[in-house]
């Protein structure tokens, strides 16, 4: 007997580009539960398995329910939570989370923007390809003690550099946590490599738990 479709999440404020994500086809396929922020109760995310936080979310609202969040990963869930977050007060596990400044043109100045793939032989790997993270990024991490670190940029250094990571120890699910914003750029219809992101997440998450 085939394994059932994990039933998936996704926290929105209603802003126009998680508006225009949530309707499209190719995301409502993974037929995710669209959750307006403001009003989400523990009791929107009884039954999820996967849930997505997206990007650009009002800080104070975000922390407020941030262990009703939690209890996704609590349970043996997964929690995704994307760039342009104030997760340093509640994300378990984060040691530090760094301001860096953002390049938006590098591809068209010819510049390196220091972005490089890690952990190849990581199961994400078969859903996420080179051009779906090397585009841009809103600030640097530092995951904790044995999390996967999938992506990083900036200068080398000791200073945190991680922009996408996977967390299996702080909490008996995971956490995938990056400082990009896929679901601002998909839904504005700016930056391809943003689509190819959000679609490669939802794969993973979907094909794995």
């Amino acid at each position: 007997m085939s394994r059932a479709e994990p039933t998936l999440g996704l926290l929105h404020g209603g802003s126009f580009h998680q508006l225009a994500t949530l309707d499209d086809p190719a995301v409502r396929v993974h037929r995710p539960r669209a959750l307006y922020l403001p009003e989400t109760g523990p009791a929107d995310l009884d039954g999820l398995d996967g849930l997505v936080v997206s990007d650009r979310l009002h800080p104070r609202l975000l922390r407020e329910r941030a262990d009703d969040l939690l209890t996704v990963a609590a349970r043996g869930g997964t929690l995704v939570v994307l760039g342009e977050n104030e997760i340093t007060p509640w994300l378990p596990g984060l040691a530090e989370h760094r301001p860096a400044e953002t390049n938006f043109w590098w591809w068209r100045t010819g510049e390196d923007p220091g972005i490089r793939v890690r952990s190849p032989r990581h199961e994400a790997w078969a859903h996420l390809s080179e051009r779906a993270v090397v585009w841009h990024y809103h600030g640097l991490l530092r995951p904790p003690e044995g999390a996967s670190t999938l992506v990083t940029a900036g200068p080398p250094g000791d200073g945190p550099s991680a922009i996408l990571y996977e967390d299996r120890v702080s909490t008996p699910g995971r956490l995938i946590v990056s400082t990009m914003d896929p679901v601002y750029h998909h839904g504005s219809a700016f930056m391809p490599g943003a689509t190819q992101l959000l679609y490669g997440l939802l794969r993973w998450i979907t094909a794995s738990r």
